[in-house]
């Protein structure tokens, strides 16, 4: 993997400098790229169809995928990552977002053609291949087979999750999305320079911490309680226990209000007070135009950008936990969880927000019964 170069296909990062310490197996060139990053953009890609309807389990939704944006300026930006998501579909069918899984993070190729940029560019290119995918058409196919060949630069790998009993017995699992009060509650990810080995027997996605023997590049751990009435994770690094950074959340976020605010994670040193944002600030950005308002009605296709503070340099390694931070947060407090509408009980339940106490999640909701 060390030979291998994400500058031969994304030019706009020809004059970057490969990282002079190579760590983690990651190319030093990778490394230089997040070195050099003052922000980085992280798009969700609109999947509104599901993966198969004429499988077993039938109509599960299909795994995530993220495009990962690295500006050298605060305005500039080109992809610099695919990230995918690598989970059982049972797993996913019955206990999505809560669900063991694993990202993949690999180079973005461009494909012959592309130039989307605009936010309805990306929408009516991810639903074209979306259907496309669906459909059995062969270039969706072509890109998403080309795009597993490549190496893998690091993973992502949630410790464990909520499973499915379809199959057999399952205990011990975590129990995620309750007060955080013990350690089957907390919620974390684990991230690995180049792939991870998945034990024989474990379920797609689902990789034990003690079979890996790959350089550990960092961690993402909910503490206890969870913040308490604020979200937080805390951000540790391969060799310590102890945290070196924090992320913490806002009150309310989520339901209704994602389509009128953005909603921001403060990256703070442990030693900092709290919200301090010294190290970076991560934002769920609200629609800015008709086809993001669009996406956010149809679909959980989110889109954040994460500011690096230019004062307070971080290594490589800190960025990409940092990043994969972020994307824990997708899947705990906005990925499914903190829906806008349902139905149940014969009636229409509107969510405006939801707030995290102790890590649990409670909607401010208004309820429009259809009979009576």
């Amino acid at each position: 993997m060390g030979d291998y170069s994400i500058l031969r296909g994304q030019p706009a990062f020809a004059n970057v400098a490969p990282y002079a310490q190579p760590e983690y197996g990651l190319p030093a060139d990778v490394l230089g790229v997040f070195a050099a990053s003052q922000t980085l953009s992280v798009r969700q890609h609109v999947k509104l169809l599901p993966k198969a309807c004429c499988q077993c389990p039938p109509c599960v939704k299909q795994e995530n995928t993220y495009s990962v944006y690295a500006g050298l300026t605060r305005n500039d930006a080109a992809e610099f990552l695919r990230v995918d998501e690598i989970s059982d579909d049972w797993n996913r069918c019955c206990c999505a977002p809560n669900h063991p899984w694993r990202l993949e993070a690999r180079s973005y190729i461009p494909p012959p053609g592309s130039s989307a940029s605009s936010d309805w560019q990306h929408l009516t290119g991810d639903a074209s291949a979306d259907f496309g995918r669906f459909t059995g058409a062969e270039k969706a196919k072509y890109l998403k087979e080309g795009y597993m060949k490549a190496p893998v630069l690091f993973s992502i790998v949630r410790d464990d999750g909520m499973r499915c009993c379809w199959c057999c017995p399952r205990f011990p699992m975590k129990c995620l999305t309750v007060c955080v009060f013990c350690g089957c509650c907390m919620d974390g990810v684990r991230v690995y320079g180049g792939s991870v080995v998945e034990p024989e027997g474990n379920e797609l996605g689902r990789v034990n911490a003690q079979s890996q023997t790959g350089p550990m590049i960092g961690a993402v751990k909910q503490p206890f309680c969870a913040g308490g009435c604020h979200p937080k994770l805390d951000l540790k690094n391969s060799d310590s226990e102890e945290p070196y950074g924090a992320v913490e959340g806002p009150y309310c976020f989520g339901g209704w209000s994602e389509l009128c605010c953005d909603f921001k994670f403060w990256v703070s040193k442990a030693s900092s007070p709290g919200k301090s944002g010294d190290m970076a600030l991560i934002v769920k950005r609200k629609p800015s135009s008709m086809a993001m308002a669009t996406t956010e009605l149809l679909s959980d296709a989110d889109n954040y950008t994460i500011e690096f503070d230019p004062n307070n340099p971080i290594t490589p390694g800190q960025k990409a936990t940092i990043m994969a931070a972020q994307l824990l947060a997708d899947y705990i407090y906005f990925d499914g969880n903190t829906e806008k509408c349902a139905f149940k009980d014969d009636s229409i339940y509107c969510y405006f927000f939801y707030c995290s106490i102790y890590g649990c999640l409670y909607p401010c909701y208004i309820r429009i019964p259809l009979k009576g």
